[in-house]
């Protein structure tokens, strides 16, 4: 109860500050249909370029890519701040983000429940979601389509007798969600840890029938030699549609960090040549 506390006040902290910089805080809202794709940034802006090309060629919808800057590098920001400017994104630099001392999935969270409540409910789409900044769509896709039937879409995480969408990539009607407590934070129900997107247990998922509703697959296949899933490994969803190459922030440390991200590049840049 202490923690969850501390985890709270400290949240509230960011809530009350304004962003550091912001850009095209309206910019694609005249879109009929419009997706709102939120990418979290955090200290990279390479993965930032790559992404927005995949989803130039491969999303299908009337999308508007968010980019929410959780960096603790000032010279990133200004490389993200720059791109988002030459490219008509909308930028967000969130505030001090003090649940970067406390955990990556708390961070991640704040600065999710941040963008939700500053920046979504003031441009209304017609659905948003959050990917992370090293999740690329591979192949032709659709979250419109993926929405027509249900109100969410994502990889499932079942934990104890909860479940909820993974943090990778979740996306939502806004019109289901727009009157719900939406919350990313990190909960645990029942003693039972639920990382990012955990907390939407109660306000969304816990009213449904998980039995009614369609989720992702998802296979893991090796990147290189080794059994780290953090270093070594590339991660799939929907049937191919949507690569993740993990661990893109290199929060966690591995082997030869160098050699994996080059591999990436050139398997991603694989894709765009096609």
């Amino acid at each position: 109860m202490v923690f969850r506390a501390i985890v709270r006040t400290m949240e509230a902290i960011t809530m009350h500050c304004p962003p550091k910089k912001t850009l095209n805080l309206t910019a694609g809202i005249d879109k009929a249909n419009r997706v709102d794709v939120i990418t979290v940034a955090f200290n990279n802006s390479e993965l930032i370029r790559l992404q927005h090309r995949f989803l130039q060629k491969n999303l299908k919808d009337n999308y508007h890519q968010i980019i929410v800057d959780n960096s603790t590098n000032a010279i990133v920001r200004e490389e993200l701040y720059a791109f988002c400017l030459e490219n008509g994104l909308t930028y967000v630099g969130l505030p001090k983000n003090l649940l970067n001392y406390v955990g990556p999935s708390y961070s991640h969270a704040n600065a999710l429940n941040y963008t939700y409540r500053k920046i979504i409910r003031q441009r209304h789409p017609f659905a948003f979601g959050q990917i992370d900044h090293d999740l690329f769509p591979i192949a032709p896709f659709s979250v419109v389509e993926k929405l027509s039937n249900q109100p969410f879409y994502g990889p499932l995480r079942h934990r104890g007798n909860c479940w909820y969408l993974s943090g990778i990539m979740s996306f939502f009607r806004y019109d289901y969600v727009c009157d719900k407590k939406v919350d990313f934070m990190p909960v645990t129900p029942d003693k039972i840890y639920l990382d990012t997107g955990g907390g939407n247990w109660y306000p969304i998922y816990s009213k449904l029938n998980l039995e009614q509703l369609h989720f992702p697959n998802e296979c893991i296949e090796p990147l290189r030699v080794g059994g780290d899933r953090h270093g070594d490994s590339l991660e799939y969803f929907d049937d191919k549609h949507w690569l993740h190459t993990i661990n893109g922030s290199c929060w966690k440390k591995i082997e030869k960090e160098e050699e994996k991200n080059r591999l990436v590049r050139n398997y991603l840049n694989s894709f765009l040549e096609k």
